[in-house]
């Protein structure tokens, strides 16, 4: 019990010298006990003694610390013991990793002045490059798919739509068809589009109060919607208002918007690390639905033009807002939806009343309304 503390005194007693010319001496000192256990001494953890059939041997170690004080000992908590200091003290890095930040704020971060300029210059270029202006209103737009990519959407979109309604739709000899077929033959010739191929389809669903045009001259027209227009000239202003669509490219028009608001929607969730669906209803409602209204009632002048240059009474128009007035129950407000509402349509329709009458009287429609005695009595006789 008493073998290492004496041992231990004795080398500490001894000189450098002395303990340099005995080390020889250690290296095998025969040893009675064959219960030996190895130890290290104090004065240097390098050096280890050990015993070997009957012999104390020495080794020399490295001056790093044993495996088990690295793997457990010399570990610290967590990394920011180490790197506490670079992040403004002993902060937990999973949380100010810089690395963890998106990438989008690490560009912003490390963008220079003239980053941004070249972008904001290649934006805005691109965004003059694609404005156009619908010819009727004077109306400034941008607008980013082509005419012809335009019409092969509707074609599309003409395939989705009849198997959708397959069954109900009544044949072109049936009088309804007709009857539709007959008002679109005189709107034709004020619409100019270029590769239509004019096909009327009336669909059988008398609870359904709708009609619209695709690109490339495709109609379709539900019954429901017949009754509120009563005559000719009611039709003729829902055609014309459905046709002026297509003439001022509106299909277009909305996919590029949707392009835009898409867009913004990403960055502004990039930027406040936020879901995309908050900055998408905003800019729902501050931008793609006030531009849908705008198209609506742009519509609804170019319509009316082209239905009084047909020779259909443009008076026509109000009351068959005011009929539908009348069948919209539980319609949302206006803000909220992508059509103005009845009475603002009907409305506006009567401030451009001026202008539509003019058109009529430039196309010759009193004139021939005045040599052709029961001319307009005899057209709803045949039509309705």
């Amino acid at each position: 019990m008493f073998r290492l503390p004496i041992t231990h005194a004795f080398l500490r007693s001894l000189s450098p010298s002395s303990t340099a010319s005995s080390s020889s001496l250690l290296r095998r000192i025969p040893l009675s006990g064959s219960n030996f256990t190895p130890f290290s001494l104090s004065r240097s953890a390098s050096t280890w003694y050990y015993t070997r059939k009957g012999l104390r041997y020495s080794t020399e170690l490295p001056e790093t610390p044993p495996r088990s004080y690295r793997l457990f000992g010399g570990r610290p908590f967590s990394s920011s013991a180490k790197q506490g200091a670079q992040y403004g003290g002993n902060q937990y890095r999973r949380f100010n990793d810089p690395k963890r930040e998106p990438l989008f704020l690490r560009l912003l971060q490390n963008a220079k002045p003239h980053h941004f300029i070249v972008i904001g210059l290649g934006i805005s270029g691109f965004y003059i490059y694609n404005t156009d202006t619908v010819e009727v209103t004077g109306r400034r737009r941008f607008n980013c798919i082509s005419a012809q990519r335009e019409l092969d959407m509707g074609q599309q979109s003409y395939q989705e739509v009849l198997a959708e309604v397959r069954g109900r739709i009544l044949s072109e000899n049936h009088p309804l068809t007709m009857k539709v077929n007959r008002v679109l033959q005189r709107l034709i010739p004020q619409a100019s589009i270029e590769g239509a191929d004019w096909k009327v389809h009336v669909i059988q669903d008398d609870g359904m109060m709708n009609a619209f045009v695709l690109p490339g001259g495709k109609v379709f027209v539900y019954t429901g919607i017949l009754p509120i227009c009563r005559d000719q000239d009611g039709l003729a202003a829902v055609l014309g208002h459905e046709i002026a669509h297509v003439v001022a490219h509106h299909p277009a028009e909305r996919m590029s918007n949707s392009f835009l608001t898409m867009g913004a929607a990403l960055i502004v969730s990039l930027l406040f690390d936020i879901s995309g669906h908050l900055p998408s209803l905003l800019l729902n409602l501050a931008f793609s639905l006030p531009n849908s209204r705008t198209q609506e009632a742009e519509a609804d002048e170019i319509g009316l033009l082209m239905m009084s240059k047909a020779c259909f009474n443009p008076e026509a128009a109000v009351g068959f807002w005011a009929r539908m007035q009348e069948a919209e129950k539980g319609s949302p407000p206006q803000f909220m939806s992508t059509h103005p509402s009845s009475y603002n349509r009907m409305e506006s329709i009567r401030g451009w009343l001026i202008k539509a009458e003019a058109a009529y009287e430039d196309s010759g429609c009193h004139a021939i309304g005045g040599f052709i005695p029961g001319f307009r009595q005899a057209s709803h006789d045949y039509g309705w």
